[in-house]
């Protein structure tokens, strides 16, 4: 029996290494035309164990192309983060109106009929005052602004 050259697959697993970083096509021609003793490709398709690793290798190079291939055809991450940002800034904004709008019911009830209509209020919507509490949308550090009331004076034409 004839004792192997690169018994333990060094320069192999390093070629391989090599292949897969600098994205060339693995192949067994290709780590013989690299190999400094074994040059013939069948060299490593006859061993089994040196099939072994070129098959692991190009199973792996093929999964890093599928993956940057997949990536590419939906944009890149960078582009994915900015959608993602923008939809966090827009519901965001959409928190901040719901909870803008709820403040100016509870003060439209509280103008229409004092403080026992807002107990009404609170009494019957109670849930809807927890969930804004819960959802930390009632900041205690920024209070509500009092804005002035507006009065819309009604033409002639419109009230009839």
């Amino acid at each position: 029996m004839r004792l192997l050259l690169d018994p333990k697959n060094e320069e192999l697993t390093d070629i391989l290494k090599t292949l897969l970083t600098d994205n060339i096509d693995i192949t067994a021609r290709e780590v013989a035309r690299r190999h400094s003793t074994l040059k013939n490709p069948s060299a490593f398709t006859r061993n089994e164990a040196r099939t072994a690793l070129i098959a692991a290798a190009q199973a792996q190079q093929h999964g890093v192309r599928n993956i940057v291939a997949g990536s590419g055809a939906s944009g890149s991450l960078q582009d994915q983060v900015a959608g993602y940002r923008q939809e966090i800034k827009r519901l965001e904004d959409q928190l901040t109106h719901m909870v803008a709008a709820h403040a100016g019911l509870i003060r439209a009830v509280q103008m229409a009929g004092g403080g026992p209509a807002l107990e009404r209020f609170w009494r019957d919507y109670k849930a809807v005052g927890d969930a804004v509490h819960s959802h930390s949308a009632a900041n205690v550090e920024r209070p509500v602004a009092n804005l002035p009331l507006r009065v819309v004076k009604m033409s002639d034409e419109t009230a009839a």
